[in-house]
């Protein structure tokens, strides 16, 4: 039983931090429309911080990792950087664009619980457009490789659903159930807030050209109707991870996108300030990907970093889900009190 952890849900203040996000490089070897990472930022964590940092977290109880960014598989010392993790018996589990996927799974395969792979079309003209380069199939290869391979871990691909793509929802779904891989999920594209570097590096595509309009939109619920009957099976088992209902918020999302305010965000739920912080490259760390930073690890002490007045303040407001970023949010997170004392992370 994880009693801190359970006092987390409960409170504002941090007595333990089960899971934590770090980039371990802002650098990018793809050009998506949603996204500005491209280069890595100069002065990133060194591997002698992060594992001095895998010590750091170890002590207040981390029990899951998750590798984002940029692309982790940028960093050559990745598989050293899993290895020490490892050594702490921390579930890890990366997020990956799946372009360097075919090179590298040999060399960490045995780190992960889970892999999950961003693809964002049905087939390469739609998903090299939104990924502004030519690596559908180079993609799909380190899929096949990865599943292939013996003591693999489970293998995921996300999509973000956007106005390229809606219309593949099926033939995403299909791909999924013909290569073995064990689930897909869906978001909506985040374009509104400053993550994914666009607070230092620019905005991304308008929002115009990624935002569904009314007809889309109405088009949009139409296909995850259908989809619900013909793939009833594939939303009971899980490999479809979102019940349609909560593909429905997916449009909810976009029609109060582009409403002015006059339609409501769908609600959400989330408690990540409670149980989860992001890390970046440069040592900032943050309450959850979209929401401000309150400090950064190379200038204080974490024990300093964990219960500022501000990120406390920050929890309190998440709770009451005051914050017009938490209403928008596209990608959220929650443990309930219940899984935070039975350890479930």
């Amino acid at each position: 039983m994880n009693i801190k952890a359970f006092l987390n849900t409960i409170s504002s203040n941090t007595r333990t931090l089960p899971i934590v996000i770090i980039y371990v490089t802002e650098g990018c070897n793809l050009k998506c429309v949603t996204c500005s990472y491209r280069q890595a930022l100069p002065g990133e964590l060194s591997f002698e911080e992060i594992e001095n940092l895998a010590g750091t977290l170890a002590q207040y109880g981390l029990k899951h990792i998750v590798y984002s960014g940029g692309e982790p598989l940028l960093r050559r010392d990745f598989p050293e950087i899993c290895k020490v993790f490892a050594e702490y018996g921390v579930k890890q589990t990366l997020l990956t664009n799946g372009l360097l996927l075919e090179k590298r799974i040999d060399d960490i395969k045995q780190y992960f619980t889970e892999i999950i792979v961003s693809v964002d079309g049905a087939n390469p003209d739609t998903h090299n457009k939104i990924r502004g380069v030519n690596s559908f199939e180079i993609i799909l290869r380190g899929i096949a490789k990865t599943l292939a391979s013996e003591n693999r871990p489970e293998v995921s691909i996300r999509t973000v659903l956007q106005k390229q793509n809606f219309r593949e929802l099926e033939g995403l779904i299909e791909l999924t159930k013909h290569t073995g891989i064990n689930r897909i999920s869906f978001l909506a594209a985040d374009v509104s807030s400053d993550a994914y570097g666009r607070d230092t590096r620019g905005a991304v595509e308008d929002e115009s050209r990624i935002a569904l309009n009314p007809a889309e939109i109405i088009e949009l619920r139409t296909i995850i109707d259908l989809l619900a009957v013909k793939y009833e099976k594939e939303f009971a088992s899980g490999l479809i991870s979102e019940s349609p209902g909560k593909l429905h918020h997916i449009a909810d999302y976009y029609d109060a996108l582009i409403s002015g305010g006059s339609m409501p965000f769908p609600k959400n739920l989330c408690n990540a300030p409670m149980v989860s912080a992001v890390i970046t490259s440069t040592g900032d760390i943050h309450p959850c990907f979209f929401l401000p930073s309150f400090g950064n690890i190379r200038k204080s002490s974490f024990s300093e970093l964990i219960n500022t007045p501000s990120i406390m303040d920050t929890r309190k407001q998440v709770k009451k889900m005051k914050p017009v970023r938490c209403k928008e949010c596209v990608c959220t997170l929650y443990t309930s009190p219940k899984n935070a004392l039975l350890d479930r992370f």
